[in-house]
């Protein structure tokens, strides 16, 4: 099965398309995440065509789905679609993936939104976990290449950190649209981690965190859209959804075609 709409070849496509069915041996609460490339990809068949508030039609949209790939695969991948001139979008799995495919020659820096830090340094002695996906980031870009937002959650040794190193990350309670005035990437690596939802609206994801946010998040990958190369959408685990998370991903995916295709 393939993504809604994602008929276009790939020569002929603005957008591609890839999962990545990835998660670690080691999940800290729930695992699942590697069933949800395709999980998404059947929710998004629930959407219309076309978008009302752009007056986007997605058949036209010229969208491919490459399939799923491993995670050195879809390193790859991501890297020549830019060359390219495409948009890649990245559904996984868990945020393991997103250090190693995000394309580091080819942006300024990278935007997470996310409801925990990930800036451990190793997780259940492993520094590839999820647990520590944005300290890895952290580590190739430095300081000034990286921003999380939506953070309600993080460890006492992660805080001391993340202000010992410079870590920039704003808290729920600190979002706002301006923040992304506050982002002076040119381009910019997008990741989502549904977790920054509140479980009200994404409860079906790997480490559900009370206290998140809510549709803004739609306004701000909408303010922010004009300067993503690449994004990944991640950790939703489809065992333990009852829909809304699929679909509110399989919408963030929709939607962000529409509102680059409208610029």
């Amino acid at each position: 099965m393939i993504f809604a709409d994602a008929t276009s070849p790939y020569h002929e496509a603005k957008f591609v398309i890839a999962g990545v069915p990835y998660e670690d041996k080691e999940m800290s609460f729930r695992k699942g995440t590697s069933k949800a490339p395709d999980y998404i990809r059947e929710l998004s068949y629930n959407y219309e065509s076309y978008d009302i508030f752009t007056g986007v039609d997605l058949t036209l949209a010229f969208m491919h789905d490459a399939g799923n790939f491993s995670i050195e695969d879809a390193k790859k991948f991501v890297e020549n679609a830019i060359k390219d001139g495409k948009v890649p979008i990245i559904i996984g799995g868990a945020h393991s993936i997103t250090p190693h495919i995000v394309p580091y020659n080819e942006i300024d820096g990278v935007v997470i939104l996310d409801a925990h830090a990930d800036f451990r340094d190793e997780y259940l002695g492993d520094k590839n976990s999820h647990a520590c996906a944005t300290r890895r980031i952290f580590e190739k870009v430095g300081m000034d290449g990286v921003i999380s937002i939506g953070i309600r959650s993080m460890s006492k040794e992660e805080k001391e950190e993340a202000e010992k190193l410079g870590f920039r990350y704003y808290t729920a309670r600190q979002f706002s649209l301006e923040l992304v005035d506050e982002i002076k990437y040119e381009r910019v690596y997008l990741s989502i981690d549904m977790d920054v939802f509140d479980p009200c609206y994404a409860s079906g994801v790997s480490n559900p965190e009370p206290f998140g946010l809510g549709y803004e998040v739609f306004d701000f990958i909408e303010k922010i859209a004009p300067n993503v190369v690449a994004m990944d959408i991640v950790e939703t685990s489809p065992p333990y959804d009852d829909g809304k998370t699929g679909l509110l991903a399989a919408k963030i995916l929709t939607n962000f075609v529409a509102w680059k295709s409208f610029i």
